[in-house]
Formats: C-alpha cells, sequence, structure tokens
C-alpha cells in the first residue's frame, strides 16, 4: 500500500490537459471517520464539465476529480458506528472519487447494497437514479402510457428505457444516428426513431391516440422543441441537460394552447433535499433491478487510475460502446 495515487487539478480547462496524477501521502481515518479503499469511478460528463469549469456548481482548487465511484471500508476511527470492515461504500462526491484511498466523515458516506457488483455500485449515484426519479416525480404515470426521450442513447436515456419497460411503461426514444435504432430497440425501446422535424404527425399513430404526457430533453435547441410538439395537452417537459449547449426554444403556443409545464431536473437538488430513508430505497429499487437482470450499464472500457488522462479522452468521445469507468485499486 505504499501508492496512493490521486487524479487532481489545478486549474478548469481542457480536461485532458488539467488533469494530473499524483502520489499523496496514506491516509488515516480520525474520529468519526472511515478508510475507504476505492474500487471503481465512473467517468460522467458532470466530471467532465467540472475539470473544464463550467458545471452547475465549481470545485474549490485544487481539487480531486470525480464524483461518482465505489469503494470498501477499510478500517473505522474510533467512534463510529454503522459500518464495518468490507462494506461497499459510495463517498460524497465532495471528496473526489478518482483516488485510492481516501477518508471521510462516516455520516457523508452511503453505504450501498451488497448484491451490487462493484463495477454496477459504481455507476449507480447518477444515470439510473436521475432516469428513476424523473419517471416518478413530475407526472404519475399509469400502466401502459408512452414517455418521450431525446439522446435516448445516453446513459440517462438507457437507464429511462430500462425502468420504463421494467415498471409498465412505453418509450419513445429520438437519436442522431441510423445505427443506434435496432440497438435501443434490443434493449427495450418500443418506438426507437431518428430525430426529424415531422415526428410530432407520427405520434397519434405510434400511440393510439394518446401522446405522451412525459418528455424528457438532454439536448436542447430544436430536439427540445420537437419533444414539445410530441406532447399531449397538459404535458410536462423536463430538462435535465444541454448536449446541444442550445438554449431551449419554446413556442408562445406550447404555453398558450398546449398548456404544458416545462421543468428542470438536476439530481444534485434532489440528494441534497432527500431524506436517507428515501435515498436508501432508491438504491434499494436500482439494485434489485440489477440483480433481476432489467438493468444493466453498457461498460466501453475500463482504465487503471495511473491512465485517468487517456480515459477521459475517451470519454469525450461521441461514438462510444458505453460507459468509461477507472478501475482504481
Amino acid at each position: 500500500m505504499s501508492d496512493n495515487l490521486v487524479a487532481r487539478y489545478s486549474v478548469n480547462g481542457n480536461p485532458v490537459e488539467v488533469l494530473e496524477i499524483v502520489n499523496e501521502p496514506q491516509p488515516q481515518p480520525s474520529s468519526g471517520e472511515i478508510l475507504i479503499e476505492m474500487l471503481y469511478a465512473s467517468i460522467n460528463p458532470s466530471d467532465i464539465n467540472m475539470l473544464e469549469g463550467t458545471y452547475g456548481i465549481k470545485a474549490t482548487l485544487p481539487a480531486i476529480a470525480g464524483n461518482e465511484g465505489c469503494g470498501k471500508v477499510l478500517s473505522l476511527g474510533s467512534g463510529v458506528t454503522g459500518f464495518k470492515t468490507g462494506d461497499l461504500v459510495k463517498p460524497p462526491a465532495s471528496r473526489g472519487t478518482w483516488r485510492q484511498r481516501l477518508t471521510c466523515p462516516a455520516s457523508e458516506c452511503i453505504r450501498l447494497p451488497e448484491s451490487l457488483s462493484p463495477e454496477n455500485a459504481s455507476m449507480i449515484y447518477v444515470n439510473p437514479p436521475t432516469a428513476w426519479r424523473m419517471l416518478h416525480d413530475t407526472v404519475k404515470l399509469q400502466p401502459g402510457e408512452w414517455v418521450i426521450q431525446n439522446a435516448a442513447n445516453s446513459a440517462v436515456g438507457r437507464s429511462v428505457i430500462q425502468i420504463a419497460k421494467a415498471l409498465g411503461w412505453r418509450t419513445i426514444n429520438l437519436v442522431r444516428r441510423e445505427e443506434l435504432v435496432s440497438e435501443l430497440r434490443e434493449l427495450g425501446g418500443d418506438i426507437v426513431a431518428v430525430e426529424d422535424p415531422d415526428l410530432s404527425k407520427k405520434i397519434k399513430e405510434w400511440t393510439g391516440g394518446k401522446p405522451p404526457r412525459l418528455a424528457l430533453n438532454a439536448v436542447g435547441g430544436d430536439s427540445a422543441s420537437l419533444l414539445a410538439k410530441c406532447l399531449a395537452d397538459g404535458g410536462h417537459h423536463v430538462t435535465y441537460g444541454a448536449m446541444s449547449k442550445q438554449p431551449l426554444k419554446l413556442s408562445n403556443g406550447f404555453l398558450i394552447f398546449k398548456n404544458i409545464t416545462f421543468h428542470g431536473f438536476w439530481m444534485t437538488r434532489w440528494y441534497k433535499n432527500a431524506a436517507a430513508a428515501e435515498r436508501d430505497a432508491l438504491f434499494n429499487e436500482l439494485a434489485m433491478l440489477f440483480a433481476a437482470g432489467k438493468l444493466k450499464i453498457a461498460i466501453d472500457k475500463i482504465f487503471p487510475l495511473a491512465e485517468a488522462k487517456t480515459a477521459v479522452g475517451a470519454a469525450l468521445q461521441e461514438k462510444r460502446g458505453g460507459k468509461i469507468l477507472l478501475k482504481l485499486n
């Protein structure tokens, strides 16, 4: 245990350029803390944005990169209860997860269900919960109802497809590339189509005259407007990302004639406001879906922490077969 590598950045900018791998002293837990050996961490768009300095919150620099990941408890400081050596845990995002070992207050850590593999545990905090909460918190969907989304090939989009299918809802999934259509159909997408301005005219046919009441937008710009066109009167349009880096284009008619309600969703805010019991219930629901094989997250490639700069470069590529993970130990 001589090495304790961390992926650190001291300035914001090009993610590959600002990231550096350094060796830090071995930490030891103080009273009320636990020592965690990190196992895996995922690379999410929010991590890239944090490195760039463009995310909704900014890190105090220098900072350790990463907000999602899992590890096992190595040792406990005095006075710690509720954890034991070997527990699978999620450390707080504020501590940075792209590192080999860290100490943090036990009260800030989340014990994860033992049924999760370390790889799945490292990806359970951001994308699947975002999909789950958006499907549950805005509209009370009835069995067989439709949900429409753009960026359906994204990690959140794939989680939406699988969770909706498991819970008895149907999905219309919009993508930008034809080669994604068959893949997302195999994943469970009921309708998968390449974005086209005239798609809204096909909604009645696809849904049997019952268009979706819920739209999930990760793109913005014209794509977000297309979702609004496809919604039922009185529908709800939820924005959780801005992949196109274009603002929402909202016709007055969406508000006046269709009475659409527009929402924003940020998983970080949900965690901030959620009680521990709500959070634990969410992870248990997702863990059961993983265990039943109803929720899977594809992994494109796993890099060792020493190659984090290369891993970030791979995560920046649009055409990937899944998530990029860091193997930390």
